[in-house]
């Protein structure tokens, strides 16, 4: 006996397969995906945050075995204290001589290879470039920080942009900056409709930030750079009439991070708004939800921690995924969005009764945008605290 089978009844089964095949193949490429956002966000992130401590370390291990770890550490970050601010070429001659001369009176092969990392990595800040551009790492971050996240999305107007002599101030900074890298630097559709952009740094990390110096200089190309935030470096670029973003927040902001909790660190940041006057630029304000979910934090000290922050140093402890807390939480939803320019007038040498005026202008407008946005990114309850 033959089973026959109606035509209806085949096709479905064939559909309903097919859309089983389908989803599982769509699960197998966003879980490879993840995983290759995941070790993308492993290494950029180690070369932006473990930079320093591994040069300790290693200066320290070179020294190890004539005072110890201890002291050989101390040692190393006493160095490095001093020698970060003269010429990166000085400290790249400094180190290997003291990490090699150390090495050279052991018997062991320990401190030599300690000597080695050490010498390689100070070599790096030692040159004026790295490595040349690669366009195909930009693609590969354009494509696979987004994969990281549940949702990562850019929300703008395009005629409300116009390129070159834009200013575009991003909020907040969170604990390491995450929906600014996936939608904004490293942002396709942030770079197609800004065009030639720089984005600026935290002097330290951009300039003398050893393992990260490869990431910087490979980003080097037609949409921009990346730069300190020195007065000088955007002085210059401004005065060029180039686009320019950051994170007026920076540290201040990572410090009172909460999780959950919307805050934006705005009312003694003025300094954005004078350079903006003083160059006549278009302000617009920027905002990512969701980066409030990105990490949990110990709170706490929080006086200390701030004063701390005057002087550069980060002071907050956090954690993201349970299994490796450098890396941000897993399913969020990162939602940036572009608000609508201020047109700033040219004022050479604006008072400081401008700068208020304007700045209380831009928090205005950064707070409209927040209310606007919050529901269609998904957090129609949330409240933005500006402190």
């Amino acid at each position: 006996m033959t089973l026959h089978v109606p035509q209806t009844a085949h096709g479905s089964m064939d559909a309903g397969t097919s859309k089983a095949t389908a989803a599982t193949q769509s699960s197998e490429r966003s879980a490879k995906t993840w995983w290759l956002a995941f070790f993308l966000f492993l290494a950029s992130g180690t070369a932006w945050v473990a930079s320093i401590p591994l040069l300790l370390v290693s200066v320290g291990g070179s020294l190890m075995p004539h005072i110890g770890w201890s002291w050989g550490i101390l040692v190393a970050a006493m160095m490095f204290s001093i020698l970060v601010q003269f010429d990166q070429r000085i400290a790249a001659t400094v180190v290997p001589l003291v990490a090699f001369g150390s090495a050279f009176l052991t018997t062991g092969w320990q401190a030599f290879a300690f000597a080695f990392v050490a010498s390689a990595m100070t070599a790096l800040n030692g040159v004026k470039r790295v490595c040349a551009p690669s366009p195909k790492l930009l693609n590969f971050q354009y494509r696979y920080y987004q994969g990281y996240h549940k949702k990562s999305e850019l929300f703008a107007s395009p005629d409300s942009i116009r390129k070159g002599r834009s200013f575009f101030a991003c909020h907040p900074h969170g604990i390491l900056s995450v929906g600014w890298i996936s939608n904004v630097v490293w942002g396709r559709r942030f770079h197609e409709m800004v065009g030639r952009c720089f984005y600026l740094i935290d002097g330290t990390l951009r300039n003398k930030g050893l393992l990260a110096r490869p990431f910087c200089d490979a980003f080097e190309g037609p949409h921009g750079g990346l730069r300190d935030t020195n007065r000088d470096t955007m002085n210059s670029l401004m005065e060029q009439g180039e686009s320019v973003c950051l994170i007026p927040g920076a540290y201040q902001e990572a410090t009172r991070f909460e999780f959950g909790r919307d805050r934006v660190a705005l009312r003694n940041r003025k300094g954005f708004i004078k350079l903006c006057l003083r160059h006549g630029y278009r302000l617009h304000p920027v905002y990512t939800f969701g980066e409030s979910q990105t990490y949990r934090t110990l709170g706490g000290f929080d006086n200390l921690r701030l004063r701390l922050n005057r002087s550069g140093i980060p002071t907050v402890v956090f954690w993201g995924l349970s299994w490796f807390p450098m890396l941000p939480r897993r399913g969020c939803e990162l939602m940036t969005y572009v608000g609508p320019a201020l047109e700033l007038p040219k004022i050479p040498e604006p008072s400081a009764s401008e700068v208020d005026e304007w700045h209380a202008k831009y928090v205005t407008a950064l707070c409209e945008l927040f209310d606007k946005s919050k529901a269609e990114a998904g957090y129609p309850r949330a409240q933005l605290e500006v402190l």
